[in-house]
């Protein structure tokens, strides 16, 4: 089951203890919790650092969490449960391009 995780106390334990992995357009934080078994949380980040515009930070987003949602066997896979995926790039890439990048950094965990 995909969910989003939401608890700020969880997100802040995240980036603390989580295990960080990155590509050119995306980085990773995961961790293994033995809270939620059998349940995937994430959390996706486009900061408005580099998109001072909410359309684009939206429209940024809504694609990872679709990419997300049809990657789920690969991050089942990985053996995490907790992800939180960051928006690197400058720039509003296709759908495409994301997902191939997301694919790579996946199979890289």
């Amino acid at each position: 089951m995909l969910a989003p995780l939401k608890n700020k106390k969880k997100i802040e334990l995240l980036f603390r203890l989580g295990e960080k992995k990155s590509s050119g357009f995306f980085e990773c934080r995961c961790l293994s919790s033995s809270e939620d078994e059998g349940a995937f949380k994430f959390v996706v980040v486009a900061p408005k650092k580099n998109f001072p515009r909410a359309v684009d930070r939206n429209k940024i987003k809504r694609r990872m969490r679709e990419i997300v949602r049809k990657k789920l066997s690969l991050l089942e896979s990985s053996g995490f449960n907790w992800f939180l995926f960051v928006y690197l790039k400058e720039e509003v890439l296709s759908s495409d391009a994301m997902q191939k990048e997301f694919t790579k950094l996946i199979l890289s965990l």
